[in-house]
């Protein structure tokens, strides 16, 4: 569930040739005011909507702490050409449809956001958004975020979702590993199911041995025990998991309990607080991450540097969160359009300026995102992101050998014993 930019899905990164970061937050605004919605001499007043509470909540409720600390350490360098950014409105939708799209409509026409830069549910709805115009930023795990003429919706990471390159990355992993029967286990909804269906395509497809395959999983996973010792049966020697963290602390207690030798492959659950509480069921477990691991050294990767440090000052808390850093990039990209929008902004002008960026990397966090050409509706390679193991009380980078980057990347989305190639430019790099 917090996978929604796995780093093999993102294929919005094409033609990448400038950087992405933000050096300067602009000058003084004029006193002039502007038409726009939540816009005064002083400040821009934006928005979020996210499950906050109710039982998904654990998956989506943090984006919201890495946005805020983006924004605190942009207003205390004077705001963005003299405006502060007024986080004022953080909605809860508490994992219920009716309740988003009613929230939607408050935020947009009676709170008169200039902006939502945070939506993290899994009911996102795109079309209020995409008729009011309005820039709009977030955590996409409902793959509808991309569509003929939508132009102002913002995923971190791309707003595209391409599930045939989920296989390639499992390969990589299966022949590193040399696993020689993989089992995939999700969730029976679809921003759970539908990844590991494709990865299990993929890789059958390619001639790997599929074993065991479950996509109809309760939520939160109470019957996945079951699944364990069916895989046992079936010989699996590799489990991808596209549940979520309580989901998958369930099967790798299950995996303990019945003596299975397999290695597993969560798509949740790369968070420090998880492992501190979990350390003895997740030894040796992989993570594919989109972003530079929170392991990787500071010293060579300068925007991790920067997202730890505000974030230990902001939100000490969240600092090592998949879904708040999902945040912080979403706010990231949002200030790096409103600066370029001018002293008078609006919000298509934000937008625009959005979709000129040919190499978004959230100030060195990410592979880049190419907005212009590719954003909203690319499938082209490379796909790339960064593995990391537990080991310990850590989670440590792995199954890459490159002295220059954490990334691994994949030219085609054949999944037959994958090699990788070299990182686009304007990646991070160490």
């Amino acid at each position: 569930m917090k996978r929604a930019v796995s780093i093999l899905t993102k294929a919005a990164m094409a033609g990448a040739i400038v950087t992405g970061a933000i050096t300067t937050l602009g000058g003084p605004a004029s006193a002039a005011g502007s038409s726009a919605p939540g816009v005064t001499a002083n400040s821009i007043t934006v928005g979020s909507i996210s499950t906050q509470t109710g039982a998904i909540a654990s998956n989506f409720s943090s984006l919201i702490y890495g946005e805020e600390a983006y924004f605190d350490y942009v207003n205390a360098l004077g705001g963005v050409n003299g405006r502060k950014i007024d986080y004022k409105y953080k909605l809860d939708d508490g994992g219920n449809p009716s309740t988003f799209n009613q929230l939607a409509n408050t935020l947009i026409n009676q709170d008169h956001v200039f902006a939502v830069t945070g939506v993290a549910t899994a009911f996102f709805t795109p079309n209020i958004f995409v008729e009011a115009k309005i820039p709009t930023y977030g955590y996409n795990v409902t793959e509808n975020w991309a569509g003929p003429g939508i132009t102002n919706l913002f995923a971190a990471g791309g707003s595209v979702i391409y599930l045939p390159a989920e296989a390639v990355g499992l390969a990589y992993l299966a022949d590193k590993v040399h696993a020689k029967s993989i089992a995939l286990v999700a969730y029976g909804i679809a921003s759970s199911s539908n990844a590991c269906a494709a990865g299990a395509l993929g890789l059958a497809q390619a001639g790997y041995h599929v074993s065991y395959t479950d996509f109809k999983i309760n939520y939160p996973g109470t019957t996945v025990a079951t699944d364990v010792q069916r895989m046992k049966q079936a010989g699996s020697d590799l489990v991808v998991s596209c549940m979520d963290v309580q989901g998958n602390i369930t099967m790798a207690r299950a995996i303990q309990q019945y003596g299975v030798k397999m290695t597993q492959l969560w798509l949740s659950g790369n968070d420090q607080t998880t492992l501190d509480q979990n350390q003895s069921l997740m030894q040796g477990v992989y993570f594919d991450t989109f972003h530079v691991p929170f392991s990787a050294p500071t010293a060579n990767y300068p925007g991790l540097k920067l997202y730890l440090s505000v974030m230990k000052k902001f939100e000490k808390k969240y600092v090592y969160d998949e879904v708040a850093i999902q945040g912080w990039m979403s706010a990231a990209l949002f200030v790096q359009g409103l600066k370029a929008a001018g002293k008078n902004p609006t919000q298509q002008a934000v937008i625009n300026a959005d979709n000129k960026l040919t190499a978004f990397t959230a100030n060195g966090l990410t592979t880049p995102t190419n907005w212009r050409d590719a954003g909203h509706f690319g499938h082209a390679p490379p796909y790339c992101g960064a593995y990391i193991k537990v080991v310990g009380d850590k989670y440590v980078p792995a199954l890459n050998t490159s002295k220059t980057s954490v990334y691994i990347c994949f030219g085609t989305i054949n999944a037959k014993h994958p090699k990788p190639e070299p990182p686009p430019p304007g990646t991070p790099t160490g």
